[in-house]
């Protein structure tokens, strides 16, 4: 089976503080001001609601009859960074601490934009600012370890959730982002230990529990990393990713049927991902299914054409079904995507020889056993196509080879046998019989 795609990072999770501004505030500031921090807080409860857009209009009103309110400023760029609008969130959050200089929150927000920006250097710095202004906040150590292992800084990562953690012991999100920083250093079992921990306090946080199959995958211990994916779609049906991993794990373990089903649900959830498509085909046609294992890889290199496994795959389907010109054509294009495919090259071999084009496969085989010298079925399929074709002297060669490559190749022994016995060489072949009798029994002499 093609590899399956693994999460090659963990899911991190970031906080952001949001500011609720309060009358005292108004007083200071005039009447219109009253009216500015409501405003504010208004949009900070939409905000909260996930209505994003209708919080910044509020934000903006609020700016409009204050611009000097670093609160509405602050939760402004919060919400623009929800947006994705991460650089004008940045400068609202500079504008911020121009009024409020060393904020800490605001400095760990404008630390998260950063981040969102993949400034990490910068968003270290903005988390730094934050702790110096405030020592004792969880949530600027966990921002500023999400950066430090976005930047490969996995041990300074380690450090600062640890400190998160000190701070506040039931800090979900900070063991959730130390499982991922000891995840990235293949500490698998340190990992897996702190996900059980974070999914204790947090039983029902799906995102938790499927970095901690992801660990269990990766640590080898795939019927527990199973469990955990069969937990994760009962919680959440509609995860593609999830059901795609439970797939492979699944085939990788020969339960074939059941792969089979979790990767159709995959497909069906999300029909853009190429390789759901293309390691379904190959549980299909594992399971001798080859018109769905066809259709499927079909869909696959739709999304995905030059992919040069899933092009030789279908050949394999094509000449399992006896179809050896469509065989041929999508080993051509396996070559064409890459020519030094040697396997794809190989397969065209077969199915020109299944087409009984035995001076292409002549040729393909050539060129295969020029391409890799020290390969006997390459040698062992150009003996096969010479002995068809009659040229039994030089069929012999291309066996003895095979046989000097693979000294185990019984079916080598046996052909090898097969063409002394034109040559009239009765002796010499009934050694060779012996021989492949001996590898395996199954082979017997012909009377």
């Amino acid at each position: 089976m093609r590899k399956a795609l693994k999460s090659t990072a963990c899911l991190v999770a970031l906080a952001f503080v949001l500011c609720l501004a309060l009358a005292a505030q108004a007083q200071s500031h005039g009447d219109n001001s009253a009216e500015a921090v409501s405003l504010n807080n208004r949009g900070l409860q939409l905000f909260q609601k996930g209505k994003v857009d209708e919080a910044i209009a509020l934000y903006r009103q609020a700016l409009a009859i204050r611009p000097d309110f670093p609160e509405a400023l602050d939760n402004l760029g919060l919400a623009l960074d929800a947006k994705g609008n991460d650089p004008e969130a940045i400068a609202d959050f500079d504008k911020a601490l121009k009024l409020k200089p060393g904020d800490a929150v605001t400095e760990s927000n404008r630390g998260l934009a950063l981040y969102h920006e993949k400034q990490y250097d910068e968003s270290i710095a903005a988390y730094q600012q934050a702790i110096s202004s405030h020592a004792n906040f969880p949530e600027a150590y966990n921002g500023m370890g999400a950066a430090l292992l976005a930047s490969g800084r996995a041990d300074e990562a380690i450090a600062a959730y640890h400190e998160a953690l000190r701070l506040n012991s039931n800090y979900v999100d900070a063991m959730n982002n130390l499982g991922a920083a000891l995840d990235s250093k293949k500490q698998w079992d340190e990992a897996i230990l702190v996900y059980q921990q974070a999914l204790k306090l947090a039983p029902k946080a799906v995102d938790i529990r499927g970095n901690l199959a992801a660990a269990l995958q990766d640590s080898g211990r795939a019927d527990d990393a199973i469990f955990q994916y069969r937990e994760i779609v009962a919680a959440r049906p509609d995860d593609a990713h999830a059901f795609f991993q439970l797939g492979h794990l699944l085939y990788e373990q020969g339960k074939i049927p059941e792969a089979i089903d979790a990767l159709k649900k995959s497909f069906d959830l999300d029909p853009s991902q190429a390789e759901t498509a293309l390691n379904l085909a190959r549980a299909y046609q594992d399971a001798g299914n080859l018109p769905a294992a066809i259709e499927a890889y079909q869909k696959g290199l739709a999304l995905k054409p030059d992919d040069p496994h899933g092009l030789y795959n279908l050949g394999n389907a094509y000449l399992s079904a006896q179809e050896p010109k469509k065989a041929e054509a999508s080993f051509r294009k396996a070559l064409e995507a890459q020519p030094d495919f040697a396997i794809a090259l190989q397969g065209l071999g077969m199915a020109q020889m299944q087409a009984g084009d035995l001076d292409g496969a002549r040729l393909s085989f050539v060129k295969l056993t020029t391409m890799q010298p020290d390969n006997a079925d390459a040698q062992f399929n150009l003996g096969n196509v010479l002995f068809n074709k009659g040229q039994y002297k030089t069929a012999a060669e291309a066996y003895r080879e095979a046989i000097r490559l693979n000294a185990n190749l019984a079916h080598g022994h046996y052909n090898l046998g097969m063409a002394l016995l034109r040559l009239n060489d009765q002796a010499g072949a009934d050694k060779e019989f012996r021989e492949a009798t001996k590898i395996d029994p199954k082979l017997t002499p012909p009377k």
